[in-house]
């Protein structure tokens, strides 16, 4: 640890008022653990099979609307198109004309029943699809010019159906939609200005009128075709650029609210330094100074080992939970788990007791010089590619020794993560605070309600059952989402809208939050996933994947695990 001037973070269990690290017994968070056996049943369904389609760009956001909006203006081409059958039955048209006409719409509309059907599922919604229904409406809008008049209110339709495809993300589409309306509208104005035909629409005029005429009236509604199709344009523009600074701002909100987090945390823990009532005492063999810092479970003193000066962190028991024997069990464990790792990235047990005569139980840790990945977030909200990589790769192999000693952290996060000066590029990382550990060799400890912090649980610690290692990697995979997006996979407004929010539903996608590259949110969804089999089964394979997300290399058999994920699963929409 640093020394006193040098404003020192602690190994110790002092959460932030905005990260709570939880032993949430069942009867002092009603809102929790209730929450986590109605939780239980629906979570044991398999996922429905959803497209894996989310808003998570201004683009993707205009594909969502242009899809519901295609299969609104198909319903409203249905009524248009009986509409239009029922008056051939009462106006006195060419019966070519109306037999074509009835054809054309009738065929139409059975077409586009199917295109409904299809666009049901957002995947199936091509380019290609919609080109054939375009062209379907222009021919159809043509016949009604024919049956109606060319210089009649039936060009109206055609402005319509210009307005709305050219509102499509496929910009050569929606420019040759509109030269074919232009091309098929001129081709029939011109015939009838010169003479060749004579307008078949049965509200044509009766008057004699000259080619002038005919040519300023096709100028009009060739004008408003342009109008159409050049308001629809800026439309989606002003919708793209207006979304997108929608998003900028959601992203800035979400990362200056987790900064908060990280902020409040350092406050809180600034607080609570100072003199202690065991301080200059001597417990075991270290002579205790200051207090720096006070969690829930007891309090982290500066001190020194009695015979060699050497320092050391030592964390006590509180004296209100010293003679509660769950509590020291609990203590027992955090010392027993410390003592079996051996990582050089978890922190070292230098010494400690449950049972010390005539003192509170204590653990002595070693002292350690940096600084928490909270109050790095704080200062960055967002780490580094490199910084990223050796903070998941670090931690991993710690996670990884600890499974290996049957260990199991169950509070991974940003506080209990630990990053020493020691000279290197990156630093040593550590995991700290075992506080909430779980040890395999030990019988299964009588624990009711949710155990962890709620923003890097997994689904499995939220529903309140047996967590292990992939656990402890989902934390992780939830860490590097919050490291590279500077937001938190999950937010809000209650405990129990997170708990259902981590069991039920995937986070936003990470690239809609931060330039990264395809391959991350892949890895995420994997790291994410909500069953632990899914998941990647070790600290070392999810850093080798993340490394090779960041470069955008995953191998083509991570990519198909994660797009599957995706598939069913798909990301939250950016709010």
């Amino acid at each position: 640890m640093a020394d006193a001037a040098e404003k020192p973070t602690l190994p110790s269990a002092v959460p932030p008022s905005g990260e709570a690290t939880a032993l949430l017994p069942a009867g002092e968070v009603p809102s929790i653990a209730p929450l986590a056996r109605a939780l239980a049943a629906p979570a044991a369904a398999p996922a429905p099979e959803l497209p894996p389609l989310a808003a998570g760009t201004a683009v993707d956001a205009m594909r969502d609307e242009e899809i519901a909006r295609t299969r609104l203006f198909i319903r409203m081409g249905w009524l248009l198109s009986l509409f239009g059958i029922s008056t051939v039955f009462v106006i006195d048209a060419p019966r070519a004309l109306a037999i074509t006409f009835v054809t054309g719409v009738v065929l139409g509309m059975i077409v586009s029943f199917g295109f409904d059907r299809t666009f049901a599922d957002p995947r199936n919604y091509t380019p290609r699809k919609l080109l054939i229904l375009a062209a379907i409406c222009i021919i159809n809008g043509h016949l009604a010019v024919l049956l109606y008049g060319a210089y009649s209110a039936a060009p109206i339709l055609i402005v319509i159906g210009i307005h709305f495809v050219a509102r499509t993300e496929a910009e050569r589409i929606a420019r040759g939609i509109f030269a074919s309306a232009v091309a098929c509208y001129a081709v029939i104005a011109a015939a009838i200005a010169s003479g060749a035909i004579a307008d078949p629409g049965v509200f044509a005029s009766d008057r004699p009128i000259g080619p002038g005429v005919f040519a300023v009236g096709a100028l009009f509604v060739l004008a408003t075709f342009w109008l159409a199709y050049y308001t629809a344009r800026q439309f989606r523009a002003a919708s793209l650029a207006a979304i997108d600074d929608l998003q900028r701002a959601t992203r800035l909100a979400s990362q200056r609210a987790a900064m908060m987090d990280e902020l409040l945390g350092d406050l809180e823990r600034a607080l609570r330094a100072g003199p202690g009532r065991h301080s200059d005492q001597v417990v075991g063999e270290f002579q205790l100074g200051a207090v720096l810092g006070r969690g829930a479970m007891g309090e982290v003193y500066d001190a020194r080992h009695a015979v060699t000066g050497a320092p050391a962190a030592v964390k006590l028991l509180r004296s209100g939970l010293a003679g509660d024997p769950a509590q020291r069990v609990r203590f027992a464990r955090e010392l027993a788990a410390g003592r079996a790792i051996d990582s050089p990235h978890v922190v070292r047990i230098l010494g400690g007791s449950a049972e010390p005569a005539g003192a509170p139980p204590y653990l002595a840790m070693e002292r350690l010089h940096g600084h928490t990945l909270a109050e790095q977030l704080r200062r960055e909200p967002r780490l580094p590619a490199a910084a990223l990589r050796a903070l998941v790769r670090q931690i991993g192999a710690a996670i990884d020794a600890a499974a290996a000693a049957g260990v199991v952290h169950r509070d991974v996060k940003p506080t209990n993560l630990f990053r020493c000066d020691d000279g290197t590029p990156a630093g040593t990382w550590k995991i700290l605070d075992f506080g909430i550990a779980r040890i395999a060799a030990e019988p299964a400890p009588d624990e009711r309600g949710v155990i962890g912090t709620p923003h890097y649980m997994a689904p499995e610690q939220a529903l309140g059952r047996p967590a292990d290692t992939r656990a402890d990697l989902h934390a992780l995979g939830a860490i590097a989402y919050r490291c590279a997006t500077g937001r938190h996979p999950y937010d809000a407004a209650d405990p129990a809208a997170l708990l259902y929010a981590i069991v039920h539903r995937m986070p936003v996608r990470p690239g809609a939050l931060a330039e990264l590259p395809s391959d991350f949110d892949r890895l995420c969804a994997i790291a994410l996933a909500k069953a632990p089999d899914e998941r990647f089964a070790s600290g070392a394979a999810l850093a080798r994947a993340l490394d090779a997300a960041l470069d955008g290399a995953l191998d083509p058999a991570t990519r198909a695990r994660a797009d599957a994920l995706i598939r069913r699963r798909p990301w939250e929409a950016l709010r």
